[in-house]
């Protein structure tokens, strides 16, 4: 029998940092991707895929419609989190996409965060 490995449904950036390989390229990447979508729509957000380990999880943009919005988001595009690619339409829908999500802003801050000195106590 195969062992699956998920994240939690309702998994974030927050919670796969940890476990990012190349954790500042990779929020960097995603982060391009998410100023597309807000350049375009005014803004954006982004939820990661819960069907992996989190190495460099997959990953959908959404923007918020101000005519009907859905709270889910509307999706904008989906990628790959190993090479940051498109993902095909039925891909985006296909995906098991956590049930929470990251606003730009947020990710931004988790970046600087990231970025931050780390001291050792002596």
């Amino acid at each position: 029998m195969i062992k699956k490995t998920h994240l939690p449904s309702d998994a974030t950036l927050v919670d796969v940092v940890p476990t990012l390989e190349e954790a500042d390229a990779y929020l960097s990447r995603l982060l391009t991707n998410m100023r597309f979508c807000q350049k375009r729509h005014g803004n954006a957000s982004v939820r990661i895929a819960v069907t992996g380990k989190g190495g460099h999880p997959s990953y959908r943009v959404d923007y918020v419609k101000p005519v009907a919005p859905d709270p889910d988001g509307t999706p904008f595009d989906a990628y790959g989190g190993k090479a940051h690619y498109s993902f095909t339409a039925i891909n985006i829908m296909e995906t098991n996409w956590s049930s929470r999500s990251m606003s730009l802003d947020e990710v931004l801050k988790l970046q600087a965060e990231l970025r931050k000195p780390k001291f050792e106590d002596r």
